[in-house]
């Protein structure tokens, strides 16, 4: 009975997805509307909350910065440890629970060398490479930690260089969204470049997608001091030090996030995640994230 009831949610939400075809196509081809020019030259002095996929994104991000704002907090989506045995067996572990929680300390080592308070610290404990699937959750747990006084927001671009990536930019602009459809002002969502491949060709690092309805983007120049301590940030990521090779250090970059349509791929061609042959492709993250836009009250907002 249970095996039945189950094989008939699917067929239905099958029916479902079939009747949203045009639906989709006519809201993921909707221009937004115009808005005023909204400045970030301000977010070195105000509160900000970082939002990130993995336990490391907020050191490649915002390393060097993240002692500079008055007041932060970061939350990061996933336990960095994909459920495949063979990732915790190349990063030197047995098992895949061993793997996260040394992620989880490296995390926690690296951001004590900021020496201030950070709050909140938290992880949701997502498996790596399946945030997609928890778009809802997500989505709701944030709303609550974004009405705690934070003016912007930090998370990634939607640029479809890694599917938890996407998921945490996705979660974090259905949060404001949310906020906003009840009537308060959400915090600013600024955004970090990590990596790409347009046109699913070489993977491109620290450089954004172009996107006409995204604010300019500023550079902020690393002093010799930001550089070590971001360095030595690096460094407490043992795990993840092939990785930190190809992030430079002279500078982070941020913009003001566009209004994506999450219902589209983020650029022309295939995304970049599609070519390391996992089981979320490009196609899969639309489906689940279409149905999360529905499923949230968020359609006319983010598709």
């Amino acid at each position: 009975m249970m095996f039945l009831r189950k094989l008939l949610s699917l067929g239905k939400r099958a029916v479902r997805d079939l009747l949203d075809v045009r639906l989709r196509s006519t809201l993921r081809s909707r221009p937004r509307p115009s808005r005023s020019d909204i400045s970030i030259s301000d977010l070195i002095s105000q509160p900000v909350l970082v939002v990130v996929a993995h336990p490391d994104d907020e050191v490649i991000a915002a390393g060097a910065i993240l002692a500079r704002f008055p007041r932060t907090g970061v939350i990061c989506v996933t336990d960095g440890a994909p459920r495949r045995g063979a990732y915790a067996r190349e990063a030197g572990f047995s098992n895949w629970p061993d793997y996260a929680a040394a992620r989880r300390r490296e995390a926690e080592t690296a951001l004590a060398l900021l020496g201030r308070e950070i709050t909140p610290m938290h992880n949701l404990g997502v498996a790596d490479q399946e945030a997609i699937f928890e778009l809802i959750d997500t989505t709701r747990h944030l709303v609550d930690r974004f009405r705690s006084g934070f003016s912007y927001v930090l998370t990634h671009a939607y640029e479809g260089g890694h599917p938890d990536h996407d998921a945490t930019a996705f979660c974090v602009h259905a949060a404001c969204a949310l906020i906003a459809k009840e009537g308060a002002t959400p915090p600013v969502i600024v955004e970090a470049p990590l990596y790409s491949a347009p046109g699913g060709g070489d993977l491109i690092f620290s450089k954004f997608v172009p996107n006409a309805d995204a604010g300019s983007p500023i550079s902020l120049s690393l002093t010799p001091a930001d550089k070590d301590l971001k360095r030595r940030m690096f460094d407490c990521h043992v795990t993840q030090k092939k990785v930190f090779a190809v992030f430079h250090m002279d500078e982070e970059i941020f913009r003001l996030a566009p209004r994506y349509h999450f219902s589209s791929p983020p650029h022309s061609g295939d995304v970049g995640f599609n070519k390391f042959g996992w089981s979320v492709t490009g196609r899969v993250w639309r489906t689940h994230a279409w149905r999360a836009m529905r499923e949230l009250g968020v359609l006319e907002e983010l598709a």
